[in-house]
């Protein structure tokens, strides 16, 4: 009879670890979908629309940068200050960037908004408004 309770147990044992390695198995595979779900929605500088080789047609032109200016004061100061050193958006003139500092990266983001608080802008600037505002934005950077 002793042995009837013997063979019961490890049976018991082997349901219970099987249904343990079952379980860990699911935190396992469940850990992959969250990781991979958490990256969705960043873009890449190698698939921005423009190329990461792409440069600001309006880099360095006085005239652009000006008008940018006025552009980014209408539009940008509210989150990123009147200084482009942050407020409740990042601070635009050092050179750390969250979803990259290249002109494609950089219009990307502007053109089509950050899961998290970036907002689009393609249905309110249009392209050549994008670029003068990131044209200024470079003219602040911290050297």
């Amino acid at each position: 009879m002793s042995c009837k309770r013997i063979f019961c147990s490890r049976g018991i044992q082997r349901k219970a670890a099987g249904r343990m390695l079952l379980l860990a198995a699911g935190v396992l595979v469940m850990s992959f979908v969250l990781a991979a779900w958490s990256f969705t929605g960043t873009v890449s500088a190698a698939e921005a629309p423009a190329g990461a080789g792409v440069k600001n047609p309006f880099a360095g032109k006085p005239e652009a940068i000006k008008e940018g200016e006025k552009i980014f004061d209408a539009k940008c100061a509210d989150c990123h200050g009147g200084d482009a050193m942050g407020q409740s958006g990042p601070d635009l003139t050092d050179d750390k960037w969250i979803y990259g500092g290249s002109d494609a990266e950089v219009l990307e983001t502007v053109t089509n908004g950050r899961k998290g608080g970036m907002p689009s802008w393609k249905s309110e600037l249009g392209k050549d408004d994008i670029w003068k505002v990131i044209a200024y934005i470079r003219s602040l950077s911290k050297k």
